[in-house]
């Protein structure tokens, strides 16, 4: 898993020094013009919170280039490319976790921070798990003292990645589905939060013995083995203390970048078309870029396609609509900002998809059916509002 070392090395040690800080997060949205600003500082972290932003307003190419920026300083490590994938058979990763979570207790899968694509993803495994027995939901960016699940739809004060569009949207249909959603973030840094996660994870397994848990939590905790620096993170931590094996799946190694040349040599996204696990004659999982000994599964997501400007992923299989601006009467200047909020949820909610235009053909919006409020805000601070039923 050498790539994911490269990738998320800085990210996991150097940002979380501050994590505490972004958990309680109640900044606004930041604009493009404000995001590009926080560029001028040629400092990785610049570069990582840049992806962060511009992945919370719908910029996701953006995102993923400030992402890559951030990584040009670090030296490149070849992943383990012992594997050839026309020799095994890809399959509905979706469908084979479902199957496989029958048998689990704990299911810890990872994200990158700045892709959406993965909040996506593990939104579309919540049913299934559902009706498999799981009824816990933990969150690595939560905030402590939300108050979500009597509240039943995310704040953007409920944390930091928590106030990105898509990530809200997993939160909702967790909550709709009967999951109870709670956060295990820990203080202190390395080895001492990996332990500190485990042991609030482990205080859910002390009252409920028998919860099945899905736990989604950033880059390198997912790993079970040894990690630089921290002995053992959180899927390991959680591993020994409980003893309970998880299953461990990784997102992150095996998704896009924006620059192919920060891609995993064994990312192949010619070959699928769907989000897969590689299977070999006997059924059994095959990781194409990893050390079994770190994660069980890995995911390979295919490249984005685009629709409206917008990411394919986004519509869910076509369950979620292309909404049109075009229909919108704009009353502000452009570029602006356009967020659309569920009607029966405050205009703190965390919007269901957002995106920043400089005209009305640009992009669309992606949306469930329902009925929204569209909140149109300009650069000089004026906001509009306008009520629209997506069917």
């Amino acid at each position: 898993m050498k790539c994911l070392y490269r990738l998320a090395q800085s990210l996991c040690i150097t940002f979380f020094l501050s994590h505490s800080i972004c958990a309680q997060e109640t900044e606004g949205y930041k604009t493009n013009s404000e995001i590009k600003k926080t560029l001028a500082d040629s400092a990785s972290m610049s570069f990582h919170f840049a992806a962060w932003s511009y992945s919370f307003i719908g910029e996701y190419q953006k995102a993923l280039s400030a992402f890559d920026r951030a990584l040009e300083s670090e030296s490149a490590e070849d992943c383990d490319n012992n594997v050839v994938l026309s020799n095994y058979e890809s399959i509905s990763a979706k469908d084979y976790i479902v199957d496989q979570s029958k048998n689990e207790q704990i299911i810890i899968v990872n994200e990158a921070h700045h892709q959406p694509l993965h909040r996506v993803f593990t939104e579309s495994l919540l049913e299934g798990l559902y009706q498999n027995g799981f009824r816990y939901l933990g969150l690595e960016a939560l905030a402590e003292d939300s108050l979500i699940n009597i509240r039943k739809w995310p704040m953007q004060n409920d944390g930091y990645y928590s106030k990105e569009p898509q990530f809200g949207n997993m939160i909702r249909k967790a909550l709709k589905i009967g999951f109870f959603v709670f956060g295990y973030e820990a203080d202190g840094n390395g080895k001492i939060r990996e332990i500190g996660q485990a042991k609030n994870i482990q205080k859910v397994l002390n009252q409920d013995p028998g919860a099945k848990i899905l736990l989604h939590c950033g880059f390198n905790h997912v790993v079970e083995g040894d990690y630089p620096a921290w002995g053992k993170a959180m899927a390991g931590q959680l591993k020994e203390l409980s003893g309970i094996n998880p299953l461990t799946i990784d997102q992150v190694e095996l998704s896009e970048h924006n620059s192919p040349n920060f891609e995993s040599p064994c990312y192949k996204p010619e070959q699928i078309d769907f989000s897969a696990v590689l299977i070999d004659k006997k059924h059994k999982p095959v990781n194409p870029g990893a050390d079994s000994a770190q994660t069980d599964l890995q995911i390979i997501h295919p490249r984005t396609k685009f629709i409206s400007g917008r990411p394919d992923w986004l519509q869910r299989n076509n369950a979620w609509k292309v909404f049109d601006l075009t229909t919108i009467k704009f009353d502000v200047k452009f570029p602006c900002l356009v967020g659309a909020y569920y009607e029966n949820e405050d205009e703190n909610a965390v919007p269901v998809d957002q995106i920043e235009i400089n005209n009305q053909s640009e992009k669309a919006l992606i949306l469930p059916a329902g009925n929204f409020v569209l909140r149109i805000s300009d650069q000089e601070g004026i906001t509009k509002t306008q009520k629209i039923i997506v069917e």
